[in-house]
């Protein structure tokens, strides 16, 4: 193959669905350059969208056309999702739909304006799924333009089941609470016409998550069905003779790469550059991609995330659920037969106990062999850390004019504590303006400016913004522009500074306790959705030498709010 061409969401997902077409239209101007240079070389190019991840941005009048396919709520469509996939055999004819998940209500027991609210968070991540499928669709026909399509494998793909990271009550904008700063839900009723935009963070409630794992118990970050069964589409019009038929071999994500590599007849190496390669893991599935009645892997298949376990083997699947903090041993094993009974609900570990110990033994043999060993649920130290791992005990950063965006993991880490921030700059006179520097986006973030010849700094946690506007003018010629940022009694207290002289500020309660953006960092502009009240990017049009954020020794991270954080950007 000539390429190995990732074409991935950055990790801005706030700037909006505009992403999704920008990612079509760079794997569209790939592909054609590959085209005009040699069409005949193989190439593989993945396109990683931000769809369905959190926020759930899309058209607002794409949006609204699914509020009324969803309006009678969850219960309901799990009921109509389940007969649909029997229908098409998806799912057997006899399979039965587990009890609703905890904490989910039935939809009849909610009030009105929940209801409303509820259903427009839906409404937005189908919209945002149609929308998706609209730009992969304009993908396709390049290909089939390009005389390209006929011996082209296509493999669409997701990671996990859906979220439950957005609670029972989903979330307009989730970094608000990221920093402790309370949704309540008439305030989420009263920015439902909001949902979708530019300036939400939306992610549905556990009760759409339930149904869109329909008719599996559980969510992502479980081992349950909900979190790890996803749908697979493969597409080869030259090399598969099967049209729009069903596969019901079990498989694994660990076995696409041994596919992939089959269907080629490409063995993959042991050492690369004499750097011996570990083993792959999973098993080819290409036999049945030919063939409905091939046999499924016979190979045994762990799984494991923050505790929660589980082990596939010959149709039959143990599972076990884990509450963070309790003794692994204490764990409950359930034993279900998928092959005769698909969403888990008839536990068999009372009536096939050695068949149980068996599956399990074999649990921990395959976790020793994948290093998955040992075992650590410690989910807000692990991922609290995480959130501090790629800054480093770094407090001096310089940025000099014409550099390019800063990934928000290595830029300055400004979360709950001291530090100031200086802007070395040439003022033409009263009509410059632009942006200093910025990190984040309208969901969240920090943006040092100047607006209307004054210095302004904006502290926007979750969608409220806490804006400094200097006291006087800014005049003409070398300046050195500065906010202060200082804590007192648990309060924010932002100062400006005009060639080291205070100019203004503002105080404030809120802050960035463990949270800042996934969107990074800019000087000179903003690139993303704006941070503040101006138009993107806000350009500075004086002469920018350079910007230095000192940080102080005092950070006191919310280490659970920033695991959260951090977790929903998996």
């Amino acid at each position: 193959m000539r390429d190995n061409t990732p074409i991935d969401a950055p990790g801005n997902f706030a700037t909006g669905y505009h992403l999704t077409a920008d990612l079509v239209d760079q794997a569209i101007r790939y592909l054609a350059d590959h085209v005009a240079d040699d069409p005949q070389v193989p190439w593989l190019t993945w396109v990683a969208l931000g769809a369905c991840h959190a926020p759930h941005q899309a058209p607002f009048d794409l949006i609204a056309k699914y509020d009324r396919l969803f309006a009678e709520g969850w219960d309901a469509e799990r009921d109509r999702r389940l007969a649909r996939q029997k229908e098409t055999g998806i799912v057997p004819k006899d399979t039965r739909l587990p009890p609703p998940n905890d904490l989910v209500k039935p939809w009849a027991e909610l009030p009105d304006g929940e209801r409303r609210l509820f259903t427009r968070l839906q409404a937005a991540y189908a919209a945002m799924l149609d929308h998706a499928d609209q730009h992969l669709a304009r993908l396709v026909k390049f290909l089939e333009a390009a005389g390209q399509l006929d011996d082209t494998m296509i493999i669409v793909m997701s990671d996990n089941g859906a979220s439950q990271e957005g609670g029972p009550l989903g979330m307009i904008n989730a970094m608000g609470p990221y920093n402790l700063r309370r949704e309540p839900i008439e305030e989420k009723i009263a920015r439902i016409e909001d949902i979708g935009g530019p300036d939400t963070h939306s992610n549905f409630p556990l009760g759409w998550a339930m149904a869109a794992n329909t008719p599996l118990r559980r969510y992502k970050q479980n081992t349950h069905g909900g979190g790890i069964r996803d749908p697979l589409v493969i597409s080869w019009p030259k090399g598969l003779p099967a049209r729009g038929e069903l596969r019901h071999q079990f498989c694994h994500a660990s076995d696409l790469a041994p596919t992939l590599l089959d269907v080629v007849g490409v063995v993959a190496p042991t050492t690369i550059s004499g750097v011996a390669q570990m083993d792959l893991e999973g098993t080819s599935f290409a036999r049945s991609l030919k063939d409905a009645a091939a046999p499924a892997k016979t190979a045994s298949q762990y799984f494991e995330m923050f505790g929660h376990r589980g082990l596939w083997e010959g149709g039959w699947k143990a599972v076990a659920f884990h509450p963070p903090g309790s003794d692994f041993a204490e764990d409950k094993w359930e034993l279900f037969h998928l092959d005769r009974d698909f969403s888990e609900t008839n536990d068999l570990a009372q009536a096939e106990p050695e068949r149980l110990r068996v599956m399990i033994e074999e649990w921990w043999r395959q976790a020793a062999r994948c290093n998955v060993l040992p075992l650590d649920d410690r989910f807000q130290q692990r991922f609290g850390d995480n959130a501090k791992r790629f800054h480093g005990p770094r407090k001096h950063f310089v940025f000099h004019a014409g550099m390019g965006h800063v990934p928000t993991d290595v830029a300055p880490d400004v979360r709950s504590r001291t530090y100031t921030i200086e802007a070395d700059a040439r003022i033409d006179g009263a009509t410059t303006e632009g942006v200093l520097i910025s990190h984040g986006d309208m969901t969240c973030g920090y943006s040092l400016y100047l607006k209307d010849n004054r210095l302004t700094y904006d502290m926007n946690v979750g969608g409220v913004h806490h804006i400094a506007v200097s006291d006087r003018p800014v005049p003409a010629g070398n300046r050195r522009l500065a906010i202060q940022m200082r804590r007192d009694k648990g309060q924010n207290v932002a100062t400006l500074l005009i060639d080291g002289e205070a100019a203004g500020g503002v105080t404030s309660q809120v802050g960035f306790v463990s949270f800042i953006s996934w969107s990074g960092l800019d000087i000179g502009r903003d690139r993303g959705s704006p941070v503040s009240h101006y138009d993107a990017p806000f350009a500075f049009t004086g002469k920018l030498r350079k910007v230095t954020v000192t940080m102080d020794d005092d950070q006191a991270l919310d280490t659970k709010s920033a695991a959260e954080a951090v977790l929903a950007r998996e």
